[in-house]
């Protein structure tokens, strides 16, 4: 298993974001390593997921409970697999 990006000749990784706040309505996002857009995309499928979110959850439920519900992530989502 590896991180996959900065895999296509543009030197752009995998995914991309589309942000749909008004002020970028539809912007896409390419997150450029080394830039103040670069991002990290966890998957709910991802068998690892689970514990990912469940680790973000911990460090951030002092501010935002919302983010401390990883029930539909990783062996507990129905198409749970290895990562890509």
């Amino acid at each position: 298993m590896r991180l996959d990006r900065n895999v296509n000749p543009d030197g752009r990784g995998k995914y991309g974001l589309v942000n749909l706040r008004e002020e970028d309505d539809g912007k896409v996002i390419h997150g450029e390593p080394g830039t103040k857009e670069e991002f990290f995309v966890i998957k709910l499928k991802d068998k690892h997921s689970k514990a990912a979110l469940l680790a973000y959850a911990d460090s951030v439920e002092f501010y935002d409970k919302e983010f401390a519900d990883a029930a539909r992530a990783g062996r507990d989502n129905p198409w749970c697999k290895d990562p890509d």
